[in-house]
């Protein structure tokens, strides 16, 4: 089953309290409705990086190796100005 929901084009601080909050400060019941969660498929990490111009960006991604190359691969595509990125890999 494949379903996909709306991807966020920016922190969910920002569209409730502005981008200068961090999450962590953020009450739990603002992130989980500003959360949108994909199942089946990945989000369009092109067109959100797009939809992002001119803003601050925060990429973290975990998952396979090929995962985390593709989104690299993209991240290192200059299609945000100020991107931060961080790749995490857990071994069991």
């Amino acid at each position: 089953m494949n379903v996909e929901v709306s991807t966020p084009t920016r922190s969910p601080g920002s569209w409730i309290y502005g981008s200068e909050r961090e999450l962590e400060s953020l009450p739990h019941q603002s992130l989980v409705q500003a959360t949108n969660v994909h199942f089946g498929a990945r989000p369009d990490l092109k067109k959100i990086l797009f939809e992002c111009e001119g803003k601050d960006v925060g990429v973290m991604v975990c998952g396979p190796r090929k995962l985390r190359h593709e989104v690299a691969r993209i991240c290192a595509s200059g299609l945000a100005d100020n991107l931060h990125f961080e790749s995490i890999s857990f071994n069991w």
